[in-house]
């Protein structure tokens, strides 16, 4: 995948793959979710979900939320991560990787996913609210 190939700069490790992360420890915690049915709903976000096939495989339901740039950039600025986004970071990595797991996730047959525009807010609130709702019946 090209994403590996992102600049990512000395002593800094690239959080935006799957192998930067327990996606195995994910898939079991939402398996045991799933068959201990103490739960109504399981939420699982992330961009990455979507591009690591044993979780999207136990989805019922898939939303992809998209985001211009700017909007991208400024929720970025105003979490704080640890460690720290290194000078750069967000351009040379985190914004191409959202692009490209966007194209993938688009062009995926397997997956059936609705996306929802976050620069429309409300419409996302109301649509997730009914489905939702919809699984609480």
């Amino acid at each position: 995948k090209q994403w590996y190939q992102r600049r990512v700069r000395e002593g800094e490790v690239n959080w935006e793959t799957c192998d930067a992360l327990h996606m195995d420890k994910l898939v079991e915690d939402v398996k045991k979710a799933r068959e201990e049915r103490t739960h109504s709903i399981i939420i699982v976000e992330g961009h990455l979900v979507l591009s690591y096939r044993p979780l999207y495989k136990l989805f019922n339901r898939m939303f992809f939320v998209t985001l211009p740039l700017d909007m991208a950039k400024t929720r970025r600025d105003t979490r704080t991560y640890d460690p720290p986004d290194g000078p750069g970071y967000f351009e040379d990595v985190v914004w191409p990787m959202y692009n490209e797991i966007y194209g993938e996730v688009r062009h995926n047959p397997e997956l059936d996913v609705t996306f929802l525009d976050a620069t429309e807010p409300d419409t996302c609130y109301n649509f997730l609210e009914r489905v939702v709702k919809s699984y609480l019946k």
